[in-house]
């Protein structure tokens, strides 16, 4: 089977998996994006999936507690952020109503609960949520291996794991696959 053909075929059928399985099944996901690698970075994207296997993405309008102008990578576009992205509040209150009761899993691999954190804590507010690694939900196989899995699925998907939507797409899919298949 040529590589393209074997792509496709793993393609077709995780798409087949994800929409043939129980939709209240499928666990939450939650990834971010942030501002730079450094110290003072915050987040600038955030994408959580539902229990339907939806998946909702928004950017982030930095507040002026995050000192943007002084926090952010030369490449990006702080402006357009700052005219672009959805407030905090706003953001909250969704992903609170969307989430809440709900485990969310995060991969544990950057800093997703710190900016969550931060997010929460500028507008004085706490998740309705619960936060877990993705290892508490996929317990037999170590992170290492969840990793290199979600890669090849991000791969055969096109999917970019710097993109928070993606990187929840690819975990929706790396859930379905461990969890049809032994």
């Amino acid at each position: 089977m040529t590589d393209s053909l074997q792509r496709d075929t793993i393609r077709a059928s995780l798409v087949n998996e994800i929409q043939t399985a129980n939709m209240s099944d499928l666990p939450c996901f939650l990834d971010l994006e942030f501002s730079s690698p450094d110290e003072g970075q915050f987040p600038i994207a955030i994408a959580w999936s539902l229990p339907d296997g939806s998946i909702k993405a928004v950017m982030v309008c930095p507040d002026d507690d995050w000192e943007p102008w002084d926090n952010t990578e030369a490449e990006l576009d702080l402006q357009f952020y700052l005219d672009q992205g959805v407030s905090g509040p706003d953001i909250i209150r969704e992903i609170n109503e969307d989430l809440s009761g709900q485990t969310v899993f995060i991969d544990g691999l950057d800093e997703d609960e710190a900016m969550l954190e931060l997010l929460f804590e500028t507008y004085d507010n706490s998740p309705d949520f619960e936060l877990a690694s993705l290892t508490d939900l996929i317990r037999d196989i170590g992170l290492e291996e969840l990793i290199l899995r979600r890669q090849d699925i991000a791969n055969h998907q096109g999917l970019d794991l710097s993109n928070a939507e993606d990187t929840v797409r690819a975990n929706l899919f790396l859930a379905v696959e461990t969890t049809a298949r032994p």
